[in-house]
């Protein structure tokens, strides 16, 4: 696809826009599962629109193979000595950065879109133009608190800590120019290989016990009282992780032991969580060549797909979630790919600690 530039308002992107940047040298897009999102393009400074290339205004480019193509607002131009612009835009998600959510706000709320609406009611500063879905799970058997503590953007409460959204109701964001969208999952499983001798061109792999959590220690206290309970829940490794949890919001009085227990059992019940595996791989997109024309359905592959990654020199075998790529705009073809295992939560385990 051929990057199209817009001007600052718009945000329907029905017309051709104030030019296509035809005569650009690079262009990708960089997105990462429910985290960052951006655009960087090079333009040679000698090139047709180049003095249109302003802070502020919308790049329209296809973020990966397949995709509708979305908005990218311009916020840094560099200038270089060898004559070319280096363009940095973010996806037009990043507004929602500029929404700001009033201290002091409480609610609560049993769904996704309950937390939205509590929390776009709650804006107290910047326009907010975007809507919002989401077939997440309600909560059962009861609700959950907002208590925002000092202003904040609306976006930080969607991703990136304990509390968000995304964590809350387990799910994966899809951002849709100005729709935002909160899914069970974002993509699917379509039976993709990636393989040593077939479309295999590069990886790595890497297991790192960063962020595994076998145990957790919850405490509550009102100032005076104080009680914890510390349960580990397996012996796979050398020594239990422990994660710390203050659960004193979660009881009105002080707790029993046993209530204690089952409320880190069910604590771990959603957050515990094995090495996590990340593997990067550089491959062929056989869709794109003749042999596998008839099967380009099968073969694609797009950001929140499964795929299943095959190196038997090594002894790798696994299936994974691809959770970051690097889209070449100008090429229609991926120049990186991240995958890495789905977050387990060794449910298992915990219904036979919970019987017990």
């Amino acid at each position: 696809m051929i990057p199209r530039l817009y001007e600052k308002d718009d945000r329907v992107f029905s017309n051709y826009g104030i030019c296509p940047l035809y005569d650009s040298i690079t262009c990708q897009v960089t997105e990462e599962l429910n985290g960052e999102y951006f655009l960087e393009l090079e333009y040679p400074r000698t090139g047709q629109w180049a003095s249109e290339l302003i802070v502020d205004r919308v790049i329209l480019a296809e973020p990966h193979d397949g995709a509708k193509p979305q908005a990218f607002r311009i916020t840094e131009v560099t200038f270089d000595m060898i004559g070319t612009i280096a363009i940095h835009a973010e996806h037009v998600s990043y507004q929602l950065n500029q929404v700001i959510i009033g201290q002091g706000t409480t609610a609560t709320f049993n769904s996704a879109v309950g937390m939205w609406n509590a929390l776009t009611a709650a804006r107290i500063a910047g326009t907010n133009p975007f809507t919002f879905s989401s077939d997440t799970s309600p909560i059962s058997g009861g609700s959950l608190s907002l208590n925002v503590e000092s202003p904040d953007g609306l976006r930080s409460f969607l991703g990136g800590g304990a509390g968000a959204m995304c964590e809350l109701f387990k799910g994966e964001f899809e951002f849709d120019n100005y729709s935002v969208k909160l899914l069970r999952s974002r993509g699917t499983d379509r039976g993709v290989k990636i393989a040593y001798g077939k479309n295999l061109t590069g990886l790595t792999y890497d297991v790192n016990m960063e962020g595994c959590i076998t145990g957790v220690v919850v405490f509550w206290t009102d100032g005076t009282v104080y009680r914890q309970n510390a349960q580990a829940i397996t012996n796979d490794y050398a020594f239990n992780h422990f994660a710390v949890y203050d659960a004193s919001d979660a009881f009105e009085t002080a707790p029993t032991t046993a209530a204690l227990r089952e409320f880190a059992l069910n604590w771990l019940a959603e957050n515990a969580a094995p090495p996590t595996l990340a593997v990067e791989v550089a491959f062929v997109p056989l869709w794109q060549t003749d042999e596998y024309r008839d099967y380009y359905a099968l073969e694609r592959v797009s950001i929140g797909d499964i795929v299943e990654v095959e190196y038997p020199p090594i002894g790798i075998d696994v299936k994974a979630k691809v959770v970051r790529t690097v889209y070449n705009v100008l090429l229609g073809r991926y120049t990186e790919m991240s995958i890495s295992t789905v977050r387990k939560s060794l449910a298992d385990t915990i219904s036979q600690l919970m019987e017990k």
